[in-house]
């Protein structure tokens, strides 16, 4: 039997409850476009209204935890290779910020799981208030100002991935043919997703105000006067959602035990400080 602790089983699981979200997203985001505002809880609350919803939700809630763990430990650990650079810095850097993305995400439906519905729901932007709080540091604007580049580098490296196909030397060779395409669509709509939280940061760190800020779901709400982007969105979302289910099972993930490894990396660290002193 697997260990849950392996990168590649939470890598796996992960990416099987990444899916679930996108596509159930935007789904909504198509059929219902009033609730797409509301994001990923959108997603949760339509689960939680389906039979067997609580189960299935804390399967999400069991996977979105595993990918944030990966996506913690691909960042901390580099179990992906990409180097201490500035540019795998910068990549790492993204990973980080992905898994504590995720994990709020994971708080967010297991909060519908155990039926409080209504205390998940009142929070609405979740975003906006994360950035009032923000701006309530010292020299908080400039934090903020940070996390809107850092989205916006982000929707950068989507749009290479759109572009290049990148991101398939990590998919195994025997992936169904279609994935790439599949994948191009799916960083395309993301990379408008990124841009508009990105700027939108940018926008509220400029005007110290936090109600400028928008999430996934605002996003969404913000693009619906835009008929033909609004729909290639929404339905890039989808095909994201595809593509994570291809992720899940042709992803190409070390199979390394993240306990094990990150009790091997403080090992080496304190070996190398008792050298140096």
């Amino acid at each position: 039997m697997a260990k849950l602790t392996r990168i590649d089983v939470l890598a796996r699981a992960g990416y099987a409850a990444r899916a679930a979200v996108y596509l159930l997203l935007g789904y909504v985001a198509l059929a219902t476009r009033g609730a797409a505002k509301d994001g990923p809880n959108a997603v949760f609350a339509m689960m939680q209204d389906m039979p067997l919803g609580g189960a299935a939700l804390a399967l999400i809630v069991a996977g979105l935890l595993a990918y944030g763990i990966y996506k913690l430990a691909a960042a901390l650990l580099d179990i992906e290779h990409h180097g201490h650079d500035a540019k795998g810095a910068a990549v790492r850097t993204g990973l980080g910020a992905g898994a504590l993305a995720y994990l709020s995400m994971a708080w967010a439906a297991g909060s519908f799981a155990l039926g409080y519905r209504h205390y998940a729901s009142e929070g609405g932007n979740g975003s906006a208030a994360m950035a009032s709080g923000v701006l309530s540091l010292p020299l908080g604007w400039v934090l903020l100002a940070l996390v809107g580049a850092a989205f916006l580098g982000a929707a950068a490296f989507q749009a290479i991935n759109a572009a290049t196909g990148k991101f398939m030397k990590r998919i195994a060779a025997d992936a169904p043919r279609p994935t790439e395409m599949l994948g191009r669509i799916g960083f395309a709509a993301r990379t408008v997703v990124f841009a508009l939280v990105g700027w939108s940061l940018l926008r509220s760190a400029w005007m110290v105000r936090h109600d400028q800020v928008r999430d996934l779901g605002g996003v969404l709400a913000q693009l619906r006067g835009e008929e033909t982007l609004y729909l290639a969105v929404a339905g890039g979302l989808v095909v994201f959602g595809l593509f994570s289910v291809i992720c899940a099972r042709f992803r190409i993930v070390p199979a390394i035990d993240v306990v094990h490894a990150a009790r091997g990396k403080v090992r080496r660290k304190t070996e190398a400080l008792r050298r140096a002193i």
